[in-house]
């Protein structure tokens, strides 16, 4: 049976007609351009690798018709690179997109004349091919068909398949897809009358995978596919769109009740789910974990909404900004993320995409009294050094002037404290002002420029 790529692209005509009204965010404020060869073509998922490497996937502009296209950027989305990875669209549909590092990405996609069965592609080179990797035996039945491929690590993954002769299709890889096995039936529970996966319904956190059915049902590994458990049935609900974990056992998805979307939240895992129903600000397009965090970001189309949640998706506050449509999210830490939206409707040069531009996320700023920054010399001529405290998951530098405009700022993560070395020999003699903000801490330091 054909399944439904679970983004929303209702309003997609009001959202570019919109366009020239569009006000960013202040926290997302980065537009980059996804370089998609058309106008108004839409990133519609996307895989944040870390945080200079993205791949996602879009569509052909205003009437939402499905692609073979990706874009990918390795240096934090100051330049993308677009480009097909079937030779045409009529052959396959792409399932979902997985990326592992710059040179090389996963895509799984479905067999669009007969909407069942499947192939796996992969490409080593950035992109520039990529070749049909499908395992032999998967995805030929004729009750097969291609879920999604997701990895765990660099060489740990799983594609999964809709159930064959009673079972869900899970094949897994240890050496980055160079072999696979299949998941013994008797290590997954049986599907309900009917049931069957989603295109890109899934998540992963550290070595554990969830995945959603158009039963209501979320399945979970803990050991990255070898054995599997069930949750109970969501009361009422359908298909499980999205799903993000800020942690092994904190996380939210996305599931139909009849027409309606409504957010769901678990706090054991995925055994049991909660229904949040639809919170004030809620987008239903795309929710993601800010992991490490009890963080969730979540975007809108129809609504034209991004937003966030600091209790674990119990209420949500609007980031601002209007006339936007939004498709995805994602992050790679609590400091960097993107979030897919359409290119201009003149120009396809320009827009796709914006950037998170705010402070880290998953800390109370309110809360935290700044500490001194060890700073030398100071005064100093312009060229000085600061010792950088650890900061792996993200550090934000800025330096104001006595009138409190940012004459320089940056983002960059530290594995230990070491030493930086800043040159602003241009900026005029007087007194400046350092801040530093990492997830757990703020610093602050008053420079003399002499």
């Amino acid at each position: 049976m054909k399944k439904i790529l679970l983004t929303t692209f209702a309003s997609v005509a009001l959202s570019i007609s919109a366009f020239s009204q569009a006000v960013p965010s202040p926290f997302w404020a980065t537009l980059q351009n996804t370089n998609f060869p058309t106008t108004q073509a839409g990133l519609i998922m996307m895989d944040v690798v870390d945080m200079n490497t993205v791949w996602g996937q879009g569509n052909y502009g205003a009437n939402g018709r499905p692609s073979a296209l990706f874009s990918t950027t390795s240096n934090g989305g100051t330049t993308w690179t677009s480009g097909n990875i079937l030779p045409d669209t009529n052959t396959y549909e792409i399932s979902n997109i997985e990326g592992i590092d710059a040179d090389t990405a996963w895509i799984a996609a479905w067999t669009k004349s007969t909407g069942n069965m499947g192939v796996l592609y992969k490409t080593n080179n950035a992109g520039v091919s990529w070749t049909n990797v499908t395992p032999v035996g998967t995805f030929t039945n004729a009750s097969s068909f291609a879920d999604f491929v997701a990895f765990v690590n660099p060489t740990v993954g799983i594609c999964l398949g809709d159930p064959v002769g009673g079972s869900f299709e899970i094949h897994k890889t240890i050496n980055g897809g160079a072999t696979w096995s299949a998941i013994a039936g008797t290590n997954i529970p049986n599907p309900v009358s009917g049931e069957y996966g989603l295109t890109n319904s899934f998540t992963t956190y550290s070595n554990t995978i969830w995945y959603g059915t158009n039963k209501g049902r979320v399945y979970r590994s803990s050991n990255a596919g070898s054995t599997w458990t069930v949750s109970a049935a969501m009361t009422g609900a359908t298909d499980v769109s999205r799903l993000a974990f800020t942690d092994a056992n904190n996380g939210l998805c996305i599931a139909a009740t009849g027409t309606v979307q409504n957010l769901w939240q678990t706090t054991n895992g995925g055994m049991t789910w909660t229904n949040l129903a639809q919170p004030i600000n809620c987008g239903f397009n795309d929710v993601a974990a800010i992991k490490g965090t009890s963080w969730f970001a979540s975007v809108s189309n129809p609504s034209m909404s991004i937003a966030y949640s600091t209790d674990n998706g119990v209420t949500w506050n609007s980031w601002g900004g209007s006339g936007i449509g939004y498709l995805t999210i994602g992050f790679s830490d609590n400091a960097t993320g993107w979030a897919g939206t359409f290119s201009d409707a003149v120009s396809a040069s320009v827009g796709g995409v914006y950037k998170f531009s705010g402070l880290p996320l998953g800390i109370a700023q309110s809360n935290l009294a700044p500490k001194a920054i060890s700073t030398y010399p100071n005064p100093n001529n312009g060229t000085f050094q600061i010792l950088l405290p650890s900061a792996k998951r993200g550090l934000s530098i800025s330096v104001t002037d006595a009138l409190g405009n940012v004459v320089y700022s940056e983002k960059t993560t530290t594995t230990s404290s070491e030493n930086k070395t800043f040159n602003l020999q241009h900026l005029a003699k007087g007194i400046y002002f350092v801040d530093m903000t990492s997830d757990v801490e703020k610093y602050h330091q008053k420079i003399v420029i002499q």
